[in-house]
């Protein structure tokens, strides 16, 4: 077993973060923040071109993470922007340069606005990736040549949405990649303790490690924008309306403490928590220390 799925195995709960690869060339100004997480975190979660806009490629930046800072790191590979070969071929890429875990993602929608007629690939969708991931693992290409000689490992992992309506269909698929190979989900993130624990207790019937999206939201307009525009986080709006009228300080005060409060809630029932950083890595990693802080601090 991977050191990875190893920690998830343990009674505390595993702490990630969720960030995006930088937008240009320079990696340095974002290493320099993650670099203090180090000795906090267990993992890095790297988006790939989150909400269709464009960074630096989360297998280069994640090979600089790991090299750079010594943390692991869980990718994400979108559907939306590779075919097959190409998506292949970064996964063995991926397999070779150490990266911890792999997160099969449909990838979000390209908007139309701003797109320059961008097309998207999905020239499979994530459960078919999944698949691809198992068949390297077996040292299958595809290609009807001989198996790899050395065999990838790869551990593969899916998302799913806690707060969807129609919660019986968001576990159909579920199983669907639990069969195909995931070993582990990371979730959208949660803001209600019920909420977590319905989808706890039916992930772990999958025998699937689950991995708790936590978003602090950094002012109103975020959380509006959230209610509005992210259709997976339309069951948690009651939640994100709690911000309206706030200033800055206080939407971030208020999303901190709640925060907080949730994960300790659920800190003996999680795998892990992934801190996700949607209004910047500050946020995210103010409160990663801070539970790391809680966490280390002994039993609870």
């Amino acid at each position: 077993m991977s050191a990875l799925l190893q920690r998830l195995e343990q009674s505390a709960p595993a702490l990630w973060v969720e960030v995006s690869p930088p937008r240009g060339v320079n990696p340095e100004p974002l290493l320099k923040r993650l670099a203090a997480l180090k000795g906090h975190i267990d993992a890095i979660n790297l988006t790939d071109n989150a909400l269709a806009r464009v960074k630096m490629s989360g297998l280069v930046f994640g090979s600089l993470v790991r090299a750079r800072l010594g943390i692991p790191v869980v990718l994400n590979f979108s559907c939306r922007d590779r075919n097959r070969f190409a998506l292949k071929s970064d996964l063995l890429g991926a397999a070779a340069l150490g990266i911890d875990a792999v997160v099969a993602v449909a990838g979000d929608q390209i908007p139309p606005a701003g797109s320059g007629g961008v097309q998207p690939v999905r020239d499979i969708d994530a459960l078919g990736l999944l698949g691809m991931i198992a068949e390297l693992n077996r040292g299958d290409t595809g290609e009807g040549r001989a198996p790899l000689k050395m065999l990838p490992n790869l551990v593969a992992g899916g998302v799913a949405n806690p707060n969807r309506i129609d919660i019986d269909r968001e576990f159909e698929l579920l199983a669907h990649k639990a069969q195909a190979g995931a070993r582990f989900v990371i979730t959208q993130p949660v803001f209600d303790a019920t909420v977590a624990r319905r989808f706890l207790k039916r992930a772990d019937a999958l025998k699937l490690k689950t991995v708790l999206g936590i978003l602090p939201v950094k002012r109103e307009s975020m959380a509006q924008y959230l209610k509005d525009r992210v259709t997976d986080l339309k069951g948690a709006s009651s939640h994100l309306d709690r911000f309206a009228g706030m200033d800055e300080a206080s939407v971030r005060a208020r999303s901190l403490a709640e925060n907080l409060a949730l994960m300790k809630t659920l800190a003996r029932e999680a795998a892990a928590f992934n801190i996700m950083s949607g209004g910047g890595p500050s946020l995210a990693i103010e409160l990663a220390l801070e539970f790391s802080k809680w966490r280390k601090d002994g039993d609870h």
